[in-house]
């Protein structure tokens, strides 16, 4: 009988302990929110420190980068940007690219130029067609005459960052335009090229003629 009441008062234990240590529905939600919080936390840290990290990078990066110089009398302006393990080779694709910025931006301002200064009797076929001849000329010429303005090299994020500013003056282009000069569209590009020198040289000596203004009133 006292085996009997010793064994059963074991078996009522285990079931108490057994029922104690397995949590309810509302345990495990809280448990589930609480391990969520914590990840959203992690996350949100996480998100922080990243942020950090690119506005570090951004603050490093040169002015010119983010805005490039507009065309002046000096003539155009290509940006180059490149990443890589080696400073001599992210400094070479900087320059590529700034050089293959500088091709775009000729061609950009050569078209732009001419389609809006220019009336062209002939309509929009006619257009195509020098629009095709910019491009070939770009495609084609070799720059020459181009200098690097500006370069720097950062690091960041386990690698080199390099910037390169180049310019290409108005008179490397014309060279090269002369080079071209038995190519279709020829004329209307080099008339296009002189309306665009013209253009940048009027808008640097604006500011003195507004400056010079005051000065006439002032005396009257």
């Amino acid at each position: 009988m006292k085996k009997t009441t010793v064994f059963a008062a074991f078996v009522v234990a285990g079931l108490v302990s057994g029922c104690a240590s397995n949590p309810s529905a509302l345990d495990l939600a809280k448990e589930q929110a609480r391990l969520e919080a914590e990840r959203a936390a992690m996350l949100e840290a996480q998100l922080e420190r990243q942020n950090e990290m690119l506005e570090d990078q951004l603050s490093e990066i040169p002015d010119w980068v983010i805005e490039p110089p507009r065309p002046d009398a000096a003539g155009i302006y290509g940006v180059g940007i490149a990443e890589s393990s080696n400073v001599a080779v992210v400094m070479k694709k900087a320059r590529l690219q700034a050089e293959f910025d500088l091709a775009s931006q000729m061609k950009q301002e050569i078209s732009g130029i001419e389609q809006q200064f220019t009336e062209d009797s002939t309509g929009n076929e006619a257009n195509l067609r020098f629009e095709s001849a910019v491009e070939r000329f770009v495609n084609s010429v070799e720059l020459a005459g181009q200098e690097i303005v500006e370069q720097e090299v950062v690091v960041g994020g386990g690698k080199y960052n390099g910037y390169v500013l180049m310019r290409l003056s108005f008179d490397s282009m014309e060279r090269m335009l002369e080079e071209r000069n038995n190519m279709e569209g020829y004329d209307r590009m080099k008339a296009a090229f002189k309306e665009l020198r013209e253009r940048v040289e009027a808008s640097k000596a604006a500011p003195e003629s507004d400056d010079a203004q005051p000065a006439n009133q002032v005396g009257a």
